[in-house]
């Protein structure tokens, strides 16, 4: 595999040499090469309208790919919006004007993407520029308003090959199914460019319910890795699924606690792994959470305090960035999560982090889903999805927080209005709260 210098211009062909002929992805039970992926793309960027920006909204894993590099190979930028909703579409329609909506449905698509457009017969690859704006991808909305965040495919690919080498899956024959849209910088990060900068293989499916993860693991021979998050993975191990030959679960979006980590390991028999990041920095460290409470940083990367703040910097990281989560960082370098500087709450002197707060609460048998939130007074309130009373829930969570966090409300709701990735969009839960408080 050929490390990038300080040339920016690179040809494609030459990056993929040793992998070019080995499969890209399995596709409804057949394999698509790497020359054959290449191909398509290519064929479809003289295609593409002339806009400078592709809003991708294809669902298809392949699709999805093909677009992403045409666009790049046009000298266009993609847009990955963090969902679908009309509103969502709309607001970045008007924050970046010079655009088009690149879809596999028709209905969305202002330009439409079929399997049967796609030609293998393309003359040389050309030459791409690693160190040119290459996507614009945007954070969910759990904490605010999305941020948008652009980056080039040479932060990509440094943070690839840390990943791939810190989870040794180099030379790895490996199929990866994942829970994640492709448009999620985790679903970024690991179905495409892990891919691309390895031997390891895409599968197409697009699972969501435990039957259709289980369908979709079932389809493939021999080792696989499923990648998804902690609230997937809790609704997997709730349904009886063939784990075999699972070489290791990924998870991540959220840390997950260590109990669902041991229950995970012991139904499926396979390790679980998380890695750390964020849609600004990508993914930057990882940790067996059955084993590790400290998360690793991948090789050359570190976290360091400057004026109590915490600042990230090196591997694939250009310039150092500042954090808005709060770290304990040990004399190896390693570090435990404690929470988001917004997330940490202070009552009565004492401090507690809404997620800790939040996974002790989803942690109870019987509570199917459940958050803490802060009412008047600055007191602590919650939404709960169960049937369990508030006497009970009370007297689960004495047992493993200080008394002046727990909840003075409590409000029973039927759902949590929580995205494909099982985070809480804070304008959503606003509206949620306001909801019961009416009531």
């Amino acid at each position: 595999m050929v490390i990038f210098n300080s040339a920016s211009l690179i040809s494609l062909n030459k990056v993929l040499e040793s992998t070019i002929d080995s499969a890209f992805c399995i596709s409804n039970q057949s394999s698509i090469s790497r020359a054959t992926f290449l191909a398509h793309a290519m064929s479809l960027s003289h295609k593409l309208p002339d806009q400078y920006y592709a809003i991708n909204l294809c669902k298809d894993r392949y699709l999805f790919s093909v677009a992403f590099l045409a666009v790049f190979i046009r000298e266009q930028v993609s847009l990955l919006p963090p969902n679908q909703a009309n509103r969502t579409i709309f607001t970045i329609k008007e924050n970046y004007p010079d655009n088009y909506v690149l879809s596999d449905n028709k209905n969305s698509a202002d330009f439409y993407i079929s399997f049967e457009m796609l030609e293998s017969g393309v003359d040389k690859f050309p030459l791409i520029n690693i160190d040119s704006p290459l996507s614009i991808s945007f954070t969910s909305g759990s904490t605010g308003a999305p941020k948008e965040t652009l980056k080039t495919w040479r932060e990509f690919h440094a943070s690839a090959l840390l990943a791939i080498k810190e989870l040794r899956l180099i030379h790895q024959n490996i199929v990866l199914v994942s829970t994640t849209p492709m448009q999620h910088m985790y679903g970024l990060e690991t179905m495409f460019f892990w891919v691309l900068f390895s031997n390891m293989i895409l599968h197409n499916s697009h699972p969501f319910y435990p039957e259709d993860i289980k369908n979709s693991l079932q389809q493939i021979s021999g080792e696989k890795i499923l990648i998804s998050t902690p609230k997937h993975l809790n609704s997997c191990i709730q349904n009886e699924c063939d784990w075999t030959d699972l070489k290791f679960i990924l998870s991540s979006t959220a840390p997950m606690d260590k109990v669902l980590a041991e229950s995970i390991e012991k139904i499926t028999k396979s390790k679980v792994f998380e890695i750390f990041g964020s849609t600004e920095t990508l993914s930057f460290a990882s940790r067996q959470p059955t084993k590790n409470r400290n998360w690793k940083p991948y090789k050359g990367i570190s976290l360091s305090r400057i004026n109590d703040q915490i600042a990230l910097q090196g591997g694939h990281i250009k310039r150092s960035v500042i954090l808005d989560d709060e770290f304990n960082i040990d004399d190896d370098g390693n570090f435990t999560l404690l929470g988001r500087n917004t997330d940490l709450i202070k009552i009565a002197g004492k401090r507690a982090s809404l997620c800790d707060l939040n996974n002790h609460l989803i942690g109870i048998s019987g509570i199917d889903d459940g958050v803490f939130f802060t009412g008047i007074n600055e007191r602590m309130n919650i939404l709960i999805v169960s049937r369990l009373s508030k006497e009970v829930i009370i007297e689960h969570l004495r047992h493993c927080m200080d008394a002046v966090f727990l909840p003075r409300r409590i409000y029973y709701v039927n759902s949590l209005p929580r995205n494909c990735l099982g985070k809480i969009i804070k304008a959503d839960l606003e509206q949620l709260i306001l909801d019961q408080n009416k009531c």
